[in-house]
Formats: C-alpha cells, structure tokens, sequence
C-alpha cells in the first residue's frame, strides 16, 4: 500500500511538473516526458495488473491536464508498458544501461503513438517539423533524467518496504 502511495504521489508530481513549471522555463524547447519514465519503471517492476493500471491512469492525467487529444497519452502510456513489460520479461533488464534503453524504448513507442495519431486524425492540420521537434526534445531529457529518477524510485520503494517488515524482538 506504501508503495501505491508513493508512486501515486510521484506521478501526481510528476504530471504538475511536466504540464505546468517545465513548460514554463524558457531555455528548455521542452519539457522533459517525465511519465513515460514512470510508465518504464512501471512495466520494468511491477508485471501487474496494478502497473498497467498506473501506466493507464498516468496517461489519463497527461491527457486531461496537458489538453491533448482525449486517450492519446492514456493509449501511448499504455503501449510504452506493454512493451516494457514484454521486453522485460525477455531480457535482464535490472542494470542502469537498460534501463536508460528501455526508456529510450518507451520514448519510442511514445513518438510513435503519438504521430500515427496525427496523421491519421490530422494529417494536413499538423506542424510536423514543430511536433517531432518536441518529441525529440522531450525523449532526450527524459533519457538524461532517467537514471536519477529510477534512483530516487528505487531508494523510496526500499524505504517503504524496510519500514514495512515488523522488527525483530531483541
């Protein structure tokens, strides 16, 4: 339950971050995707039917609280699991160079969700040139970010889990 909690809280975070401050520094072309990394964690940990669940409810934030398309980011979170999660259950994954080539997978499926959509529901109404931009730019500090962001993930879940277990009687 701890762990719920605490993921609900750095997806919460998360969502704020992406949607509103970062959009807001104007050195950055663009925000780093921050939920897919949470979506990648999600499908490299947790083989459930929680972590699809949170994968999906990340993507629904996306949606409602950035303005996209309604499902867009609910259907790309969701793929950027599914794979991950199939990856994961194939190959060792547990090291931070994969990790990093999982993300680098999620922003992938991510980009590619995102631009099937557009040129299928849009294709003479898109800038393209400005979208893949933003993608490319968005996958790249999701990349950088990654690393830290697992860490931070994983000594938080371990503490949680340590605080958990009852102590033994001295």
């Amino acid at each position: 339950m701890r762990a719920f909690l605490l993921f609900a809280l750095a997806g919460a975070i998360a969502v704020v971050l992406q949607t509103t401050l970062l959009e807001q520094v104007s050195f950055l072309p663009a925000a780093p995707d921050l939920i897919v990394v949470l979506c990648v964690y999600l499908g490299l940990h947790y083989h459930s039917v929680g972590g699809a669940t949170g994968a999906f409810l990340l993507g629904y934030l996306l949606d409602t609280f950035s303005g996209s398309p309604p499902g867009l980011y609910a259907l790309a979170m969701t793929l950027v699991f599914a794979l991950v999660y199939l990856v994961s259950k194939r190959l060792w994954v547990e090291n931070p160079v994969t990790s990093v080539a999982a993300v680098a997978l999620g922003c992938g499926v991510k980009i590619a969700t995102v631009v099937a959509y557009f040129a299928l529901a849009a294709p003479l109404n898109v800038g393209w040139l400005s979208l893949l931009r933003t993608l490319f730019f968005e996958a790249l500090f999701a990349l950088v970010l990654s690393p830290f962001l697992f860490s931070a993930l994983d000594a938080n879940l371990r503490a949680a889990r340590q605080a958990k277990r009852p102590h033994a009687i001295e």
